[in-house]
């Protein structure tokens, strides 16, 4: 070690090993290797910081979508009121059958969602099943497909399991091990069939441009507007803007998904006011939104005028 560090510092030139010494191109090209390698170690850790506001935000993903989930959480009921069309969302009116005709458009969107929703956990159930039975019976009848000889050892081997009283302590690892490994499977399945449902994530951000009433933007809107476009700084949305393999967000979908019910949400309020304006009604009056729904390009439309 002596004899190294002395190799080392014979390669260092006298000048260079003073402080107020500068070297010249010459004495630098005698710099040891191992203090050229700390020079590079410690470059390559600096680049690793992020670089601009967008990267920094970027760091903030999972933050960002517990605080959705925060809002998802704290409008639950409505939520499920809109769905189960219960007598929270229908009162207000002497005639029921009537407002619920006035919410027909959000309950056909809802809907459809869940449908999809449905859909991908029923597969997810049968790929659950499928992933069991092929663990526990899977591995046994290719053995025995292969090699009919294995068929005997199997059973004498389960026959002294059986006499050492052990067998039911396998039986219970097999099954707690073959469970676990196909509801994790089940679950990825879900996961990945429903994000990559393209429809009901276009499905749920058109809701608020739903003709007639919507309580879901009656309700949700308001929270959703403000995190979205307030507590969520532009910089993070700069990360979506990237297209294709250039995107580093975890679920792109997802995140155009939430800017565009927000979007939605406040070109409804927009034609809410503009159509109380036109019809003489009161600031906080309800609106039924004519035949079509609040058109994408409201927003340009009023500009223009």
């Amino acid at each position: 070690r002596t004899e190294r560090s002395r190799q080392n510092q014979q390669l260092v030139p006298f000048r260079l090993r003073h402080r107020w010494s500068v070297p010249t191109p010459q004495e630098t090209t005698y710099i040891s290797a191992p203090i050229i390698h700390g020079t590079v170690l410690r470059l390559s850790l600096g680049t690793m910081q992020p670089t601009n506001s967008a990267e920094k935000e970027l760091m903030k993903e999972n933050l960002y979508l517990n605080r959705l989930q925060d809002v998802l959480r704290k409008h639950k009921d409505f939520l499920l009121a809109a769905y189960k069309q219960s007598p929270e969302v229908l009162k207000g009116d002497d005639n029921p059958s009537l407002i619920k005709g006035s919410y027909a458009a959000e309950s056909a969107i809802i809907d459809r969602v869940m449908a999809n929703e449905r859909s991908a956990f029923l597969s997810a159930i049968a790929l659950s099943g499928l992933v069991f039975a092929s663990v526990r019976f899977g591995p046994r009848y290719l053995t025995v497909k292969i090699n009919p000889e294995k068929a005997k050892m199997l059973k004498e081997a389960d026959e002294i399991a059986e006499k050492a009283n052990t067998r039911w302590i396998q039986k219970s690892f097999a099954f707690v091990f073959e469970s676990s490994f196909a509801a994790w499977a089940g679950w990825r399945g879900y996961c990945i069939m429903s994000s990559q449902n393209k429809n009901s994530y276009e499905e749920i951000a058109k809701i608020p441009l739903c003709a007639g009433r919507s309580t879901v933007s009656a309700n949700v809107c308001p929270d959703w507007v403000n995190l979205v476009h307030k507590e969520i700084p532009p910089a993070f949305w700069k990360n979506l803007d990237d297209d294709g393999e250039q995107c580093r967000l975890k679920d792109p979908q997802r995140w155009r998904s939430v800017r565009a019910f927000a979007d939605n949400c406040i070109k409804r309020k927009v034609f809410e006011d503009s159509y109380r304006k036109q019809h003489g009604l009161s600031p906080g009056e309800v609106v039924d939104v004519p035949w079509g729904g609040v058109p994408d390009d409201i927003l340009l439309s009023l500009n223009k005028n």
